[in-house]
């Protein structure tokens, strides 16, 4: 049977109680004889026996008496089994106290070396991150917040400031998340603009039919009647001016159909594999959407930490390396040259905010480096960047 917090407590305090009196009483009942030597040592081992004994099964006491609180019982099941991200924070320490399985499986904070400060790099817009573990109470509608794979989940957000029995300031985040009722409006409002489209080329298509093709269609019939049997030279320069803008605008509609057809019609696209390296857990989110859109079989590899980042590219290859110069762990250039060292050889284009003239000289000295990319990256640029 599992031991409880307080009888554990009562067996090291008593043990170690026994520990620093036994010498004594072997002693004083001269059960065994000691030099003064010997017995110095064993008193001095039997206090801080005792000692450590009672210290662990205290700090055991509390430790468990705490979690208990947090994590024991029936509501603490309940806690974890909620269908809604729940996040508990530690405002005085700045550490994360506790999250549910949803939170856990979708957004991964705890399992980040800095669980508080990542938390504020969950949200598109990071002030919102700042002012929810700033410990007041507030309520944020339809935001934008970043899961685990760098998606965009819209959801809302409630941030409940309170006391723990340690009088510790605390916060407990909840969020509400309404992603699928999202998706699905955005696809009933891409949808409508596909059918509006459609409904837009059928107008062409029936105006060409109503007015342009049937009046030509309409001369030509009224000519071959007129002629009767046989055709003047003027009638048949009317006939054949009738025929050719009739061939001309059906050249028309074959064209808007081809149109059509050209742009439901996906370019062919190569496997690649790229890795970002970037702390902007915004920008990993936004260029995956862009590249995705631009390729769907691209295979996106995403790091906010450089150091994994190497220790992934030592194990696996990548078609190309996308690298922030500015990183807190390590700018760009000291990762640059650790791939040097460690033999890595991959295409890297740097990824910059504004490019700096310093910075294509300082790229020149690097082998690797091919190309600056400027963020945010573009459709166009990802395109052309792709292909080449």
């Amino acid at each position: 049977m599992k031991p409880t917090i307080h009888s554990v407590w009562v067996i090291g305090l008593t043990g170690g109680l026994a520990l620093f009196v036994s010498p004594y009483l072997v002693r004083s009942l001269h059960w065994v004889s000691f030099q003064e030597s010997a017995w110095q040592f064993i008193k001095l081992y039997g206090f801080i026996s005792s000692l450590a004994l009672i210290a662990i099964s205290y700090t055991y006491k509390k430790i468990n008496t705490r979690n208990r609180g947090l994590y024991g019982g029936m509501s603490h099941q309940i806690f974890n089994k909620l269908p809604n991200c729940v996040w508990v924070f530690s405002l005085d320490n700045q550490r994360l106290e506790m999250s549910n399985e949803a939170a856990d499986s979708i957004y991964a904070v705890k399992d980040r070396s800095d669980p508080f400060r990542s938390f504020k790099s969950q949200f598109f817009n990071t002030r919102i991150g700042i002012k929810v573990l700033e410990g007041e109470n507030c309520t944020f509608r339809n935001i934008v917040m970043i899961d685990k794979l760098y998606e965009p989940r819209y959801v809302d957000l409630f941030g409940i400031p309170f006391i723990n029995r340690d009088k510790e300031k605390m916060v407990l985040v909840m969020v509400l998340d309404h992603s699928e009722v999202h998706r699905s409006l955005d696809k009933i409002r891409k949808l409508s603009e596909s059918l509006q489209q459609q409904n837009q080329q059928l107008r062409e298509y029936s105006f060409m039919n109503s007015h342009k093709i049937r009046s030509h269609l309409t001369n030509i019939l009224g000519l071959i009647q007129v002629g009767e049997k046989e055709i003047s030279g003027k009638a048949l320069g009317m006939l054949r001016e009738a025929a050719e803008s009739l061939d001309s605008e059906i050249q028309n509609m074959n064209k808007l159909l081809m149109e059509k057809d050209l742009s439901t019609k996906k370019a062919e696209q190569k496997e690649q594999t790229i890795v970002f390296v970037d702390d902007d857990k915004v920008q990993h989110m936004i260029n995956k959407r862009i590249l995705l859109k631009v390729n769907d079989k691209l295979k996106l590899v995403f790091f906010e930490n450089p150091y994994q980042a190497l220790g992934w590219l030592e194990e696996n290859t990548a078609d190309v390396v996308l690298l922030d110069i500015n990183m807190p762990e390590m700018d760009g250039w000291f990762f640059l040259k650790l791939m040097e060292e460690k033999g890595i050889e991959i295409d890297v284009k740097m990824l910059t905010s504004s490019l700096d003239p310093d910075d294509l000289q300082k790229s020149k000295s690097y082998k690797q480096v091919s190309g600056f990319l400027i963020k945010p990256l573009k459709d166009e640029n990802i395109a052309e960047f792709l292909a080449n």
